[in-house]
C-alpha cells in the first residue's frame, strides 16, 4: 500500500531529529509482539544523472544501499535519516502517531483482538519486544511494533529474509514496501488515508524488494541491512 506523500518540503524546515517524550523501557506492558508497516529516510543532495540516464543518488534502487554508500550519504538523504522519529518507548510510539492519524483506543495489551492473526509471526526472532494497536477512522486498525533501537536491525533483516523467500515465487513481493520505520519502531496502517496521513510523520518506508524503484521525485536513504533501503515513496 503505497500513498503518495509530500514529505520533501517538510524535510527542509524540520533539520532536527523528531525526538518522543516516553516511559523507558520498564514501564512498559510486558508482552512478545511485532508489527507491520515500514519506512525510512535519505541523505543527500541531488546529484545529476550518469550517462546512461539513471540517477547519480547513492541507493536509488534497491539491492545494495547501506550506510557505506560510496561519496558517503547525500544531503537530503542524510535529512531524512536525521529526522527519524525515535519514541522510547511503545506508548510513547502510540502517541506520536496520534499527532498525524486518528488512532482511537490505543492500547499495547498483547492480547487485544485489534491485531491481526498474521502479527503473531512478529516476534523476538524479529527484534519486536512490545506492540501496540488503535482504531483508525477507516474502520480498521494501526499496528505498532515497538524494537528499540538495538532490535531495528533485527527487524530489518527478518524483513529482507521473508521478501526474498516470498521474491522465488512472486517477483513483485513486497514492492510497495512493508512497514512505516523509525528509529527504534515499526508501523502498518492498512487504510490508504492513514497511511497519507504517515507520509508527513518523518516515518519512512523499508522496502527490501530488489526492484523496487522509486517514483517521480521520491528518493530513498540506506536501511541498516544492506539489500534494504528507506525511502519516502508512499505513493499508490
Amino acid at each position: 500500500m503505497r500513498v503518495t506523500r509530500d514529505l520533501a518540503a517538510m524535510m527542509v524546515a524540520a533539520v532536527t531529529m523528531v525526538s518522543l517524550t516516553g516511559c523507558d523501557d520498564g514501564e512498559q506492558a510486558g508482552g512478545k509482539s511485532p508489527f507491520d508497516r515500514v519506512g525510512a529516510e535519505r541523505t543527500g543532495e541531488e546529484q545529476a544523472e550518469g550517462d546512461d540516464g539513471s540517477s547519480g543518488v547513492p541507493g536509488r534502487r534497491n539491492g545494495g544501499a547501506t550506510s557505506d554508500l560510496p561519496g558517503g550519504l547525500t544531503t537530503r538523504q542524510k535529512l531524512m535519516l536525521d529526522n527519524l522519529p525515535e519514541s522510547g518507548s511503545v506508548m510513547a510510539a502510540g502517541e506520536y502517531l496520534q499527532r498525524f492519524t486518528t488512532c482511537e483506543r490505543y492500547s499495547i495489551d498483547p492480547a487485544d483482538t485489534r491485531y491481526y492473526p498474521m502479527d503473531d509471526e512478529f516476534d523476538e526472532s524479529w527484534g519486536v519486544r512490545f506492540r501496540g494497536t488503535c482504531n483508525d477512522a477507516g474502520d480498521s486498525h494501526i499496528r505498532v511494533f515497538w524494537t528499540g533501537t538495538d532490535g531495528m536491525k533485527t527487524f530489518q533483516e527478518a524483513y529482507r529474509a521473508d521478501i526474498a523467500e516470498r521474491v522465488k515465487t512472486s517477483p513483485s513481493a513486497g514492492i510497495d514496501g512493508g512497514f512505516g520505520i523509525g528509529r527504534d519502531f515499526a508501523v502498518i496502517a492498512p487504510d490508504p488515508d492513514t497511511v497519507r496521513q504517515l507520509s508527513s510523520s518523518f516515518l519512512l518506508v523499508l522496502n527490501c524488494n530488489p526492484n523496487f524503484e522509486p517514483v517521480g521525485d521520491m528518493s530513498t536513504a540506506p536501511a541498516q541491512v544492506d539489500g534494504c533501503v528507506l525511502t519516502d515513496d508512499f505513493t499508490d
